[in-house]
């Protein structure tokens, strides 16, 4: 401690409180936080660079699991633990040592879904930033698309001693999803939740991050405007994210803006031969111009059934793909970078103070041309 006043990174404050002094990362300055003691944060938990986000301000197993609804921790409770999860007897003890050296939980966990697309960016980035900017270590668990239970994977996490606090992505399955969101309810530390939506009566609130999809849809359909497409056309696979694009696609389309929708299609398949040739023959029986399409797969399997057929991309027809990763299509999608870089600033920020209001965060996706949408006007 005595170090870290010399390095003219902590001041005693009234009532004897720290006052810890943000770490300026890349020529930024952050801002301050005090904490109420030595050991309820970590000093080295400074604040990090945020990202260009919008933020809207609104049995063993179990021993790090209660029925706390508003996702806060009070400095000590009936269990004699302090914030820092250290029992208050356990600090009495250590009265003549420094106590920021008693509490060194220095793990985050990471429960993201199995490797595919952007997911391990994701992981990749948040270890690379714990690790270089807050001395923590992330350990990593990987969950599923399909029905499997992720309630094991989370009680494993949550049982490390060292564990400070959670990030993940729940599962949308009907068989699991529950179950999760349930654990993630009575889960005691702090929880992160990335591009999902917790079910509307659930009682729990979470910090969240999100890709803005209706900010994206936005950018695509302009994009298509400026290439002089006016008949353009959605096709939906089922996603935890489809219901926000869609979203976004029908406020425009109920603004006009010159552009006139030609079809909307939702929950089809990308391995399912029926659910792509509807598309197919749709797009071409409605002389549809531009489609915006999501997820990667379903964009790779209509590319592939549209050339069957002689058409084309972008001669005979103009996409654009939605979190893909296609090489040869224009597309929308947020950097793996932004995403745990926000993640990794609200579990901070939580963990530092659990008694902040909840914070979600919404990251517009960056337009990646490629070339796959042509203008009309050379037609």
């Amino acid at each position: 401690m005595n170090n870290l006043a010399r390095a003219g990174l902590v001041r005693r404050v009234r009532g004897g409180a720290l006052a810890v002094k943000s770490l300026d990362f890349q020529g930024q300055s952050a801002e301050s936080f005090t904490v109420t003691s030595s050991y309820t944060s970590d000093p080295a938990l400074a604040d990090i660079p945020k990202p260009s986000v919008r933020t809207n301000v609104t049995s063993k197993k179990k021993a790090r699991r209660k029925g706390n609804p508003d996702r806060t921790r009070s400095a000590g409770g009936a269990n004699g633990k302090t914030n820092a999860g250290v029992s208050s007897l356990a600090m009495d003890e250590a009265s003549s040592r420094d106590r920021a050296t008693v509490v060194r939980r220095s793990r985050i966990g990471v429960a993201l879904p199995e490797p595919s697309f952007i997911w391990p960016s994701v992981t990749d980035a948040i270890r690379r930033m714990a690790a270089e900017k807050f001395g923590l270590e992330i350990v990593a668990k990987e969950t599923s698309y399909e029905t499997f239970p992720e309630i094991d994977i989370l009680d494993d996490l949550a049982t490390d001693p060292q564990m400070l606090g959670l990030i993940m992505a729940p599962s949308i399955e009907p068989d699991v999803a529950p179950e999760t969101w349930q654990w993630l309810t009575e889960c005691q530390l702090p929880v992160t939740i990335l591009e999902r939506h917790p079910p509307q009566w659930l009682p729990g609130f979470f910090d969240s991050v999100h890709t803005d999809h209706p900010a994206g849809v936005r950018r695509g359909l302009q994009h298509f405007r400026q290439h002089g497409h006016h008949r353009v056309g959605l096709a939906l696979g089922s996603t935890p994210t489809a219901g926000d694009i869609e979203l976004g696609w029908q406020l425009m389309m109920k603004e006009g803006g010159g552009l006139e929708q030609t079809f909307l299609l939702k929950d089809k398949q990308p391995y399912a031969a029926e659910d792509v040739e509807q598309i197919v023959q749709t797009i071409l029986e409605t002389h549809t111009t531009a489609v915006l399409v999501h997820p990667d797969y379903l964009s790779i399997a209509l590319v592939q059934a549209l050339e069957r057929r002689g058409c084309h991309i972008p001669n005979d027809l103009s996409m654009i793909t939605i979190d893909g990763y296609t090489k040869r299509l224009t597309v929308l999608r947020s950097s793996a970078q932004d995403l745990a870089t926000a993640a990794l600033r609200l579990q901070v920020r939580r963990i530092q103070d659990p008694d902040q209001r909840i914070e979600h965060l919404y990251i517009e996706p960056e337009l990646i041309d490629r070339g796959s949408v042509a203008d009309m006007a050379d037609e």
